[in-house]
C-alpha cells in the first residue's frame, strides 16, 4: 500500500510540473506572422553522400513596433514575400513554426510527461478498482489478452499493407518510368554492437509533361552510382513513387500474426 502511494504521488509531482512548464512555454509564445525575404538551399554531406537538405529562410516580422529578422529551416521553398504563421518565444529569442514546437521544450519533457501519466493512469486503475485483483486471480487469461491485442493488430496491419501494395502496383494508376539517380542521401543507424548505412536515392524523371523529383522511402544496403537509371513505378495521378517492399512476405507474416491471435483467442474462451 506504501509503495502504490508513492508511486502515485511521484506520477502525479511528474504529470503536473510538466504540465505547467509546457503551460507556461506556450503562455509565453506570442504567435506572428513572418514574411519571406529570402531561401536558400542547404546541402550538408559526408564523405559524399547527402546526409540533410533543407531551404534556409530568411524572414521579417513586427514585434513590439519594430521590424525584426530571423532564419527559418523550411522543407520547402518559400517565395519572397510570403507570409508564413510562426511563433515567437522571447525567453530564447526564437522563431519557429507549429511543426518545430521541440525546439522551445526541454529534451526530457515530453518523453517524462508521457511516461508520467501512463504510470499515472495504471497506478489509478490497479489502485481504485478491482482490476489488479482481477488480473492477478486470471493471470493466464490477462497474459492472453495482452498477447492478443498487438498480435491483432501487427496481423491487421501487414494483411492491409500487402493488399494496398498489391492493388496499387497492378493497377491503372501506375506506370514505368525511366528514372535517373541525381543524388543519394545516406542515413545512419547506431547500435552498441555496430554501425550501419542506408541509402536512399533521389530520381528525376517526367511523367508527361512534368518533371519530377523524388526521394525514395526505401533505403538500400549498397548506394547506386548517381547518373545511373533505373525503371521505377510511378502514381499517373499524383506523379510520385509507388514503392512497397517485398508484398509475399509481408501477407505470410499477416497471416501468421492473425493465426497466432487466433490461437490466443481459442485457449482465453476454452
Amino acid at each position: 500500500m506504501i509503495i502504490s502511494t508513492l508511486i502515485l504521488t511521484v506520477c502525479i509531482l511528474v504529470v503536473l510540473f510538466e504540465l505547467l512548464s509546457m503551460l507556461m512555454i506556450f503562455r509565453s509564445c506570442r504567435n506572428i506572422r513572418c514574411t519571406a525575404v529570402s531561401s536558400e538551399k542547404v546541402c550538408e554531406r559526408e564523405d559524399g553522400y547527402l546526409i540533410r537538405e533543407y531551404w534556409n529562410t530568411g524572414v521579417t516580422f513586427e514585434l513590439d513596433g519594430t521590424t525584426r529578422s530571423a532564419s527559418l529551416e523550411t522543407s520547402t521553398f518559400c517565395q519572397k514575400g510570403q507570409v508564413l504563421s510562426c511563433y515567437y518565444y522571447p525567453k530564447k529569442n526564437l522563431v519557429f513554426r507549429k511543426r518545430d514546437i521541440k525546439a522551445v521544450l526541454r529534451s526530457y519533457t515530453i518523453p517524462a510527461f508521457s511516461v508520467g501519466l501512463v504510470f499515472l493512469l495504471l497506478t489509478l486503475l490497479f489502485s481504485m478498482t478491482s482490476l489488479g485483483g482481477l488480473i492477478v486471480s486470471h493471470i493466464f487469461e490477462a497474459t492472453g489478452i495482452i498477447l492478443l491485442i498487438p498480435f491483432t493488430v501487427l496481423g491487421i496491419g501487414f494483411t492491409v499493407y500487402s493488399v494496398s501494395a498489391f492493388r496499387h502496383t497492378s493497377g491503372k494508376r501506375v506506370t514505368s518510368v525511366s528514372a535517373q539517380v541525381t543524388d543519394v542521401i545516406r542515413k545512419t543507424k547506431s547500435n552498441r554492437e555496430n554501425t550501419r548505412c542506408h541509402y536512399y536515392p533521389i530520381f528525376r524523371y517526367k511523367l508527361g509533361n512534368v518533371e519530377h523529383n523524388v526521394t525514395s522511402r526505401i533505403g538500400r544496403d549498397d548506394p547506386p552510382e548517381i547518373g545511373s537509371t533505373e525503371n521505377v513505378l510511378a502514381d499517373i495521378k499524383k506523379g510520385g513513387l509507388v514503392e512497397y517492399k517485398d508484398v509475399s512476405s509481408s501477407f505470410v507474416l499477416g497471416v501468421c500474426f492473425l493465426l497466432i491471435a487466433c490461437l490466443l483467442l481459442y485457449m482465453i474462451v476454452f
